[in-house]
């Protein structure tokens, strides 16, 4: 049995999703950040390495962060994404900080605590209500909502102890690249930001990750152009200068790699899904 309930409120979508059996897809990643509530079953995730994931633990993907389903069994499975600068939020704030943590290199899994476990439930209810609306408030009060999310993650004991990879080399090129990859930035930068030499931070970053600099600038620049294909009108050209590109047709093009679309089709057809 496969059953999928999807419900849109502009920049936040929730999922209830149940299965008996789910195959292993190839590793992706998300234009925006993702968190998933696993409410009964197994699941294996590859995130920088294979993650095992429990019921009644909260797994975090941040946007543009590489990630493949290994498989999972009797999944109900309860997922929200949203667009976090279209709701003002940034992963230096507290309530976004175990984003912050996964995108570094922390454990992405949070076990919530079992007497915190039903409240969680409740708020991904009253999300999913909210989302139906039609209602002027609910785009502020779904906002809320999601913080209300995001602090019971926040508040979980594994939450605090999670740290990310503090002080390294990867973990802080990560991190400026993070900050800084709207800009016109090169592998030089970031060695430079880091104190060690290009070649050793080339060296450093794929042999950790598996994605080279370059590619983890592309995919930071590609989330948030994706982004704002689907929550602004800006032009296609405006978007690509506003992300770090000059060239319009190298942005297209990469976007058609990442996404296997141009982005005048991507937006289209994320729209249609739109209420």
């Amino acid at each position: 049995m496969n059953t999928q309930e999807h419900h849109h409120g502009g920049p936040i979508t929730a999922f209830h999703w149940s299965d008996r059996k789910l195959q292993p897809h190839a590793e992706t990643s998300h234009t925006e950040h993702v968190l998933s509530y696993l409410v009964s079953g197994t699941l294996q995730m590859q995130h920088g390495g294979p993650v095992a994931i429990e019921a009644g633990s909260v797994t975090l993907v941040p946007a543009g962060v590489p990630h493949g389903l290994l498989g999972g069994e009797n999944v109900e499975l309860w997922m929200v994404s949203f667009c976090a600068g279209c709701l003002t939020l940034d992963e230096h704030q507290p309530l976004m900080g175990p984003f912050h943590n996964a995108r570094l290199g922390a454990l992405p899994v949070v076990q919530i605590p079992l007497a915190r476990q039903e409240r969680l439930l409740r708020l991904l209810a009253d999300l999913e209500e909210e989302l139906k609306s039609t209602d002027p408030t609910s785009r502020e009060l779904s906002r809320c909502l999601l913080l209300l999310l995001l602090g019971e993650v926040r508040r979980a004991p594994d939450s605090q102890a999670l740290e990310p990879v503090a002080g390294s080399l990867v973990g802080d090129a990560l991190a400026f690249i993070q900050s800084r990859c709207l800009e016109p930035i090169s592998l030089r930068d970031v060695a430079k930001a880091v104190h060690r030499s290009p070649a050793y931070v080339a060296t450093q970053v794929k042999g950790s990750t598996g994605y080279t600099v370059g590619e983890w600038i592309t995919a930071g620049r590609v989330a948030e152009a994706a982004a704002r294909l689907v929550h602004t009108d800006e032009r296609i050209a405006e978007i690509a200068e506003s992300v770090g590109w000059k060239d319009t047709t190298h942005f297209i093009r990469q976007f058609k790699k990442s996404f296997g679309a141009t982005p005048a089709a991507w937006r289209r057809s994320k729209r249609l899904v739109q209420p």
